[in-house]
């Protein structure tokens, strides 16, 4: 497939403005649009039968080629030389349009006009006849952002609009659209874009410019764009403009404050090793070079999923899947938005630390093994007849029995070593055993993270009766499942994971209810689940819920009622 830019490059004279990659490099045409092959197949046989809807709705991650397809769209409604379904970018309507002097093409930022009275003042428009074009054609960016109040007054006008208007809306939170509206929607969902197809374009763009460029250091790019094709061109286009003839992919992770690969692999193996101070080396290489830690906490979490996906490729050992799996675990649990004191080096710090076992005295272990063995029969008598006495286990104490209990190590590996051929000393007999004390009451080890989760659960009816009626609404359908650390997990039904998204934006709210319960700092972070599978809340959580709000509402003007006979 040949790509050409949308205007012949040599025309243009050396001293004219410089015009970014991403809009030198639109998509003029259905077949220049890279990767949405099902869309683009079926708008185009939607212009073929003269079936385009009167409402069109483009939803997909940011820098897909929304806004591309709906002017694509707009120029195929009016193009007068279609080429099987595509417009031909050519005649007088396909120019005015690409050129953006079509008055009858009008392009609004819905995050800017959302209001009322500018959905009011187009609604008033629309009723007007195209003056150059064939069809007149409304497009909406980031369309979510309109008002409740403005969807309102467009309702009628999307529902039943004149012949000749169309409307298109791109969107990248179609779940922040009011379900009247997007009934009346033909709604396309626009994918993120493979490594491979944005490496195809950045490299046809960098033929076209005349620019060499490393194969690793196009990759790069394409990795960092997480699926958007504007932010991989957005990104060459600033290297363009440091990088001279040829692009490094040393120049790539310089300018954009990546480490490199082997700095995050000495990352990785320290955490997955138990080795801080390694770590803590590495962290401190590249705060000296200027990397971003936030950058840098992005790529380890890359390479942990790249090595867990290729150790269950290659059947790797369980055991250290299971550790990449919990290196990965908290390493999810850092939250990069909270940059509180010591900010993302302290946490990443501290997750090397937690991730440590905890150091311990082989010898001690040994030699605890070695007093608490029960003694054995000596060799010249029998067994006595009879049950055994019941020896319990010293308890371990601090203060002067301790240093006794490491002095005897030695002489235990002594006695078990080879060399030892003198026989054990004989046993005292069970009347001549020394009475020892009743051990003491055993502490309770369940962990404190698992009470404070079980008094979580246990009182989040209180915790959402104590928050603003609008967060209500949305956090009773959620249930705690996880604490680690000062980060709480609140997990949502599946089949409402649109609230998860509602509760995102208040999570200010949240963090401060269940801080205030837990009487500490916490961060909330909420997830899509299969809450049934934590467990339900006790009870009677819904008749304290409703005996609470009851109270909230009547205070003082409740009465006793006593009982009808």
């Amino acid at each position: 497939m040949t790509y050409s830019p949308a205007f012949d490059r040599s025309a243009v004279s050396s001293t004219a403005p410089h015009q970014a990659l991403y809009r030198r490099w639109r998509a003029q045409t259905f077949s220049q649009i890279v990767g949405q092959t099902a869309v683009v197949e079926t708008l185009r046989n939607a212009v073929r039968s003269g079936r385009v809807s009167h409402a069109t709705l483009f939803v997909g991650p940011r820098g897909t080629g929304k806004t591309s397809l709906a002017r694509i769209l707009a120029k195929a409604l009016n193009c007068t030389d279609l080429q099987d379904g595509d417009p031909c970018d050519r005649c007088e309507a396909c120019t005015s349009i690409r050129e953006g002097r079509a008055l009858d093409l009008v392009e609004i930022d819905a995050a800017s006009n959302r209001g009322i009275g500018d959905i009011r003042e187009l609604r008033d428009r629309i009723n007007y006849a195209p003056t150059d074009l064939r069809r007149k054609v409304y497009i909406l960016d980031e369309a979510h952002q309109i008002t409740k109040d403005a969807w309102n007054a467009l309702l009628k006008s999307l529902e039943e609009p004149p012949e000749f208007v169309a409307f298109m809306f791109a969107s990248t939170h179609p779940q922040d659209f009011p379900p009247a509206i997007l009934s009346r929607l033909q709604r396309y969902d626009v994918r993120r874009l493979s490594v491979e197809e944005i490496e195809g374009k950045l490299g046809r763009i960098l033929a076209a410019e005349s620019i060499e460029a490393e194969p690793g250091a196009i990759h790069l790019i394409a990795r960092l764009a997480a699926g958007g094709m504007r932010d991989a061109e957005s990104m060459l286009d600033q290297l363009l403009a440091t990088a001279g003839g040829r692009i490094e992919e040393a120049g790539v992770r310089d300018l954009l404050g990546l480490a490199d690969s082997d700095a995050v692999d000495r990352l990785v193996n320290a955490l997955l090793g138990h080795d801080p101070a390694a770590g803590i080396a590495v962290l401190d290489e590249l705060d000296e070079r200027g990397r971003d830690v936030s950058v840098v906490l992005d790529q380890i979490v890359d390479s942990v999923r790249a090595r867990l996906a290729g150790g269950l490729a290659s059947q790797a050992d369980p055991a250290a899947l299971r550790r990449l799996a919990a290196v990965g675990r908290r390493l999810a649990a850092i939250d990069p938005e909270r940059r509180n004191v010591g900010g993302l080096r302290l946490q990443v710090e501290l997750a090397l630390f937690e991730l440590a076992p905890p150091v311990a005295s082989v010898d001690a272990e040994a030699a605890s093994v070695a007093v608490v063995a029960p003694p054995r029969p000596r060799p010249s008598e029998p067994r006595r007849a009879g049950p055994e006495p019941v020896r319990p286990a010293p308890q371990p104490s601090a203060g002067p029995a301790a240093p006794a209990v490491a002095a005897a190590a030695p002489a235990v590996a002594a006695a078990a070593s080879p060399e030892a051929t003198s026989p054990l000393p004989a046993a005292p007999e069970p009347d001549d055993v020394p009475p020892v004390p009743a051990p003491a009451e055993p502490q309770a080890t369940a962990p404190v993270a698992s009470l404070e989760i079980e008094r979580l659960v246990a009182g989040w009816s209180e915790i959402v009766a104590s928050v603003r009626p609008a967060t209500r609404a949305i956090i009773t359908e959620c249930r705690p499942i996880a604490l680690d650390g000062n980060v709480v997990t609140l997990g949502f039904p599946e089949a409402k994971a649109f609230l998860k998204d509602v509760a995102d934006r208040k999570r200010a709210d949240l963090e401060s209810a269940v801080g205030g319960f837990l009487g500490r700092a916490v961060a909330v972070r909420c997830v899509a689940t299969n809450i049934d599978l934590v467990g339900a809340p006790p009870a009677d959580d819904e008749g304290s819920f409703v005996l609470a709000e009851a109270r909230r509402i009547f205070a003082d003007d409740l009465a006793d009622v006593g009982e009808i006979s």
